[in-house]
């Protein structure tokens, strides 16, 4: 046994990677990174207790991809390990080579029943990765590197040579990715030009930046496990409880509340936004991105899922539909009529007064999301608040013997309705 076997094996042991009839995928580029780990874990096999079967995509970017693939099937058929292999398809980026890959491996995690999913990311990878993401200004959280162990596929995905340099991979026989030596995706530019630069000024600088990623892990244990003793993070946030910590932890509290979103992407300028208005003691409700709105009510902030909006947001009957859930609106006989949604200014004649929207849903409180409801005008006069009021205006046309009568109703829930009849 090799000393770095030697130390692999002890990795595997003390972290408890494995257990005893653990059914391994090992995703195998055919590199010398997951050409070493496939050799060590096949001589170790027995010692282990393990099954092992190797998952192969060959993305066809190269005209040698054919004849790796070929070169790997024939070594998985000579030493007896079942091999799965797919082709990528669709347009070439980084991210959708990666989607592919992961969802090739989640598949066969679930159909041919493995527990495990290896994948041979060394410690050269840890500090791309994290290089990465501090020149595009992700947040501290994203500096903890790669994790060694996650869940993934009803089991565990585990990086077991996180703590290896590429120097200590010590396959004999792989497949070099000229691709890997050029400069035209972002992670090449940072291996092939931006570490080496660094490493002139510091030969220990990839290990710096190794220890730095585990040093901002440590700390950030210790900031969760202080946010967990607070048990505030959830779907929904008091916004009391919020505001009463220090700014310090405010800060660590809501990157927590977005990581229960690994879906978005929050940029620090919309992170200090959203810290701003959780402080302020106005209610809010905006969207956050394409899918979620940031809504913050006097007690509470969360995010809620952006429903497909529907082409009208009001439906409109000019026969009495006998149905409660419409409001009847009186209108004049003639004038332009306009429905559409507020804006700054607009005003509503209520009880002789005329009042600012913004004033007249807070006197009532009225929920966020109602006073966003369609308005009725009638040659630039406010009728009606759909859902919600009529204006004197339209109210004296009652008895009216020349006017017209819509029934509308807003077609976005339950909740306005309630709204209305709170009102």
């Amino acid at each position: 046994m090799t000393p770095a076997q030697r130390k692999f094996l002890k990795i595997v042991k003390d972290e408890h990677y494995f257990d005893k009839d653990s059914k391994i995928l090992l995703a195998l580029s055919g590199g010398k990174d997951s050409m070493t780990l496939f050799n060590w874990l096949y001589d170790l096999k027995e010692v282990l207790g393990i099954e092992l079967g190797l998952a192969h995509i060959n993305h066809g970017l190269r005209e040698e991809s054919k004849f790796e693939e070929i070169a790997l099937r024939e070594m998985a058929t000579k030493l007896k390990v079942p091999i799965y292999v797919d082709k990528f398809t669709g347009e070439f980026t980084e991210k959708n080579a990666r989607d592919f890959r992961y969802q090739f491996f989640e598949k066969l995690m679930i159909g041919e029943n493995y527990n495990i999913l290896l994948t041979a990311h060394h410690q050269g990878d840890l500090v791309e990765t994290v290089l990465m993401r501090q020149i595009t200004g992700r947040p501290l959280r994203s500096l903890q590197g790669i994790a060694d162990r996650q869940p993934f596929a009803g089991g565990q995905l585990i990086r077991p040579l996180l703590k290896f340099t590429k120097e200590e991979l010590d396959a004999q026989t792989y497949y070099e990715d000229s691709t890997n030596q050029g400069l035209d995706y972002f992670r090449n530019r940072i291996r092939n030009q931006l570490i080496p630069e660094l490493t002139k000024e510091n030969p220990q600088f990839s290990q710096s930046i190794s220890d730095l990623s585990s040093e901002i892990k440590k700390a950030l244990a210790v900031i969760n496990q202080k946010i967990s003793e607070l048990e505030i993070v959830d779907e929904k946030i008091s916004s009391k409880k919020f505001i009463s910590q220090t700014k310090e932890l405010q800060h660590f509290i809501l990157q927590a509340f977005f990581a229960q979103y690994p879906e978005i992407e929050v940029s620090k300028k919309k992170f200090a936004e959203v810290l701003h208005i959780i402080n302020r003691p106005q209610q809010y409700f905006a969207k956050l991105n394409k899918e979620f709105y940031f809504v913050k009510t006097k007690d509470f902030f969360y995010l809620e899922k952006i429903q497909l909006e529907r082409e009208n947001s009001v439906e409109i009957v000019s026969e009495n539909p006998q149905d409660e859930s419409f409001m009847e609106v009186y209108l004049p006989l003639e004038g332009e009529l306009e429905i559409r949604k507020r804006q700054p200014g607009d005003q509503i004649l209520i009880n002789g007064h005329h009042k600012k929207l913004r004033k007249f849903f807070i006197d009532n409180k009225v929920p966020l999301k109602a006073r966003e409801n369609p308005l009725i005008f009638v040659d630039k006069k406010l009728y009606a608040i759909v859902g919600l009021a009529c204006s004197d205006l339209s109210k004296m046309l009652k008895n009216d013997k020349i006017r017209r009568i819509l029934w509308v109703k807003p077609s976005i829930g339950e909740e306005i309705n309630d709204a209305r009849k709170k009102s």
